[in-house]
């Protein structure tokens, strides 16, 4: 036996050993990581006040490091994954991981015996304390209540768990594995919003049929101690955790001058939140209100001055609801006020007397030509906020003009979040929704360099959040994303593959950012993406024309991932149906939409709106596009594009064009475009070779990587990767086929 088989040996049988406590689980999700993940979503938030915790988490982030170094020795030594130090790194991360799992369970286990808990115990059926004692939690705070669950039986056990939706008693649905005879732990977190009672039922249920259901109790009761904010920090990507008995920083300066801002909207003369920009004659910014709703953002240290919100976000600007008051003085400063894509942006030097009225008048009224924007891969605030953070963002969809706004959870690298954006569960956050502004929660699921998947309309988080590095824990490039995919469209979510593209250019596949996506045009090829995210973070155009141009109808989303200010946003034409979520994300995945920084795009082919799919004969056809570009300053130039190609540049609404073969029709304008019309002539498929080879290749490189750098826990798992990735390349090889049958090339 070889060093490096007897390394293997010992590798499979180490992770065997640990996870033989859930093998139940569904073997394409390690049950490890799941575990561990539930943790740490608790972890995360009782370490602001528990000593206990917060050293949990250090051991989160030890853990964090050691998984890294696996990709260091990969990446920049470009040793082999059966490379003798690479397996020694591997040992001690998952040995460090060993460690974390069994600290949590104990951890957990003591917060259970304290109380507030419930208990859950599996024998020949499910039993559970109806209910739990009352849990008091003052208004804008928050506290943890464990379940426990017990399986008593000699096999092992997936109980199902599911909750309404709330937005103050919140449950987190998920399937937990327990091995025979064994103990877990889940949890509950309760948030009030109001001094009142509320409760929350869980409902669960076995394989067996066996059912039972628990019920947790809050009383929200009045604001003692302030909440919890953080301490600035010296970058924007590490938050400082106040010390027990340390408060806050607090700006205490005592303002004798300001500057009073009221914004309403022109037409109804209600007030209207907004973004708003301040700054004096050396371009100088000032920012953080000192009265009214607001909520800050800057991060130049040379501006302003500082705040706890002073890191984390590029700025400086502050949003307001309609009425707020900045503590400096009114002279030689002038404000921009902004609110969304259909208002006409304002600037005036603040009067001497420091009272800024303004009434921002719409330029287009979107939603009532039937069109609602939205952004569909949203990170709140940016990297490094915790994220109680999260209740900002009501102020900041309406100050955008946000009809929707999708909330991603995900799992990330940085040492101050094992997992974030998790502040709510999967759904739409009716709480702290409008009937104009949605605010609702999904999943980003990572790989690199597999890629990034976006996920809207999931009923609960799949498992494991990420998976390779950048899982952080050490985990294993597997399942391929194609599996992950899997689950998000069996629970009816709309699937996106996020930063799309994001391969070009890079001959070595390395897994930190930018190199990822590399499975995507797998994925899209076995029928699992729905949607493709060109702009906000890494999108690429050209990509996207790639995967239009194989005959493949995936449309075209926006989502700016950390930075909101000025991001592109989609929107999505409802025609006659009512503006619901539902509705918007089924427009969405249909492809009645167009992307855009700011014009408004209006476009048809012989009357029908994207997305649709026009039948031709054998012979050349002549459509009427229609084509408008707006702007506050009127029409701008379009180009018509067919199959990737300007065919047309007009300012006319009307063109009429001939075509003699099968592919995509789109518009586009600087700064937006618009998703395809469809053309299919008779007998003649869409589809081109050359753009085909171009994705054999990428996924060639991926296998490539997969078979010498990959990191797999059992013998199979790299097995069904290559699999998957088969799969997908036979698919782009009959398109090769079918364009060479064709005598189709791109001009």
């Amino acid at each position: 036996m070889t060093k490096h088989t007897s390394l293997l040996l010992f590798f499979f049988v180490f992770c065997f050993n640990i996870n033989t406590r859930t093998e139940s689980h569904p073997r394409h999700s390690d049950p490890v990581l799941a575990e561990l993940n539930d943790y740490l979503m608790a972890i995360q938030l009782l370490r602001i006040d528990d000593p206990a915790a917060a050293r949990l988490f250090n051991i989160w982030d030890e853990l964090r490091v050691a998984s890294w170094k696996i990709r260091e020795l990969t990446d920049e030594q470009n040793l082999l994954m059966v490379d003798s130090k690479v397996m020694k790194q591997i040992g001690a991360t998952r040995a460090k991981q060993r460690q974390l799992l069994e600290e949590c369970r104990a951890y957990f286990a003591g917060m259970a015996r304290k109380g507030p808990s419930l208990n859950v115990v599996l024998d020949q059926s499910i039993k559970s304390s109806s209910e739990a004692p009352v849990v008091n939690v003052q208004v804008g705070h928050f506290k943890v209540v464990v379940i426990e669950i017990e399986n008593r039986r000699s096999v092992a056990t997936e109980l199902v768990m599911k909750a309404d939706l709330s937005d103050e008693v919140l449950f987190w649905n998920k399937t937990i594995a327990l091995a025979p005879e064994s103990i877990g732990y889940t949890f509950a977190v309760c948030t009030p919003l109001t001094e009142k009672a509320l409760t929350q039922t869980i409902q669960m249920s076995d394989s067996l049929g066996n059912k039972a259901s628990a019920t947790i109790r809050m009383q929200g009761i009045p604001m003692q101690d302030p909440p919890f904010s953080p301490l600035p920090a010296n970058n924007a990507y590490k938050v400082v955790l106040p010390a027990p008995g340390r408060s806050p920083a607090k700006n205490d300066a005592p303002f004798k001058e300001g500057i009073k801002f009221n914004v309403t909207d022109k037409l109804t003369g209600k007030p209207l939140a907004s973004r708003i920009e301040v700054k004096d004659a050396a371009n100088k910014s000032y920012w953080a209100p000192i009265k009214g709703p607001s909520y800050a953002v800057g991060r130049n240290e040379n501006d302003g001055w500082r705040s706890i919100f002073w890191d984390y976000q590029p700025g400086p600007y502050f949003y307001i609801d309609g009425k707020a008051e900045l503590g400096v003085s009114a002279v030689g400063k002038t404000a921009t006020i902004y609110h969304g894509f259909e208002y006409k942006p304002v600037t005036v030097k603040v009067p001497e007397n420091g009272v800024v009225d303004v009434a921002m008048e719409r330029w287009i009224n979107m939603p009532a030509l039937g069109w609602y924007s939205g952004q569909t891969h949203i990170h709140t605030t940016d990297v490094g906020i915790p994220v109680q953070f999260s209740q900002y963002w009501p102020l900041i969809s309406k100050s955008e003009d946000l009809n929707v706004s999708a909330i991603l959870t995900l799992k990330g690298e940085w040492e101050t979040h094992a997992i974030y954006a998790n502040e709510f569960p999967m759904g739409e956050r009716k709480a702290f929704s409008t009937s104009e502004h949605l605010i609702t929660y999904g999943e980003e699921f990572r790989n690199n360099p597999y890629g990034h998947l976006a996920f809207l309309g999931l009923n609960e988080l799949i498992q494991p959040i990420s998976s390779g590095a950048v899982g952080e824990l050490g985990g294993p490039d597997y399942p391929p994303n194609s599996y992950i995919l899997d689950e998000a469209i069996e629970q009816g979510a709309t699937t996106i593959a996020a930063h799309f593209g994001n391969f070009k250019g890079t001959d070595q596949i390395k897994t930190p950012w930018p190199s990822s996506g590399f499975e995507m045009p797998v994925d899209i090829a076995l029928g699992k993406i729905q949607m493709a995210e060109i702009a906000g973070n890494g999108g690429q155009l050209d990509i996207w024309y790639d995967i239009l141009n194989c005959g493949f109808r995936i449309p075209a989303t926006a989502g700016p991932d950390w930075i909101i200010k000025d991001t592109p946003r989609v929107y999505v034409n409802l025609e006659d149906k009512p503006f619901t979520l539902d509705n918007w994300r089924a427009g969405l995945q249909e492809g009645k939409s167009f992307i855009t920084n700011g014009p408004m795009l209006f476009f048809t082919v012989n009357g029908q709106q994207p997305g649709s799919v026009l039948k031709a004969g054998g012979q050349p056809t002549t459509f009427e596009v229609m084509a408008e570009a707006l702007t506050p300053k009127g029409n701008v130039p379009v180009e018509i594009v067919f199959n990737g190609k300007m065919i047309a540049s007009t300012t006319d609404k009307l063109t009429k064009i001939t075509l003699e073969d099968s592919g995509w029709l789109a518009i586009r304008c600087g700064g937006a475009h618009s998703n395809p019309v469809y053309v299919d002539f008779e007998g003649r498929p869409a589809g081109y070779a050359e753009p085909a080879q171009r994705f054999i290749a990428i996924i060639d490189r991926l296998s490539e990587w997969v078979e010498t750098k990959g990191l797999f826990y059992e013998a199979d798992q790299k097995k069904l990767v290559l699999e998957e990735l088969n799969k997908g390349k036979a698919v782009y090889v009959k398109i090769i086929e079918q364009a060479e049958r064709l005598g189709r090339k791109i001009e």
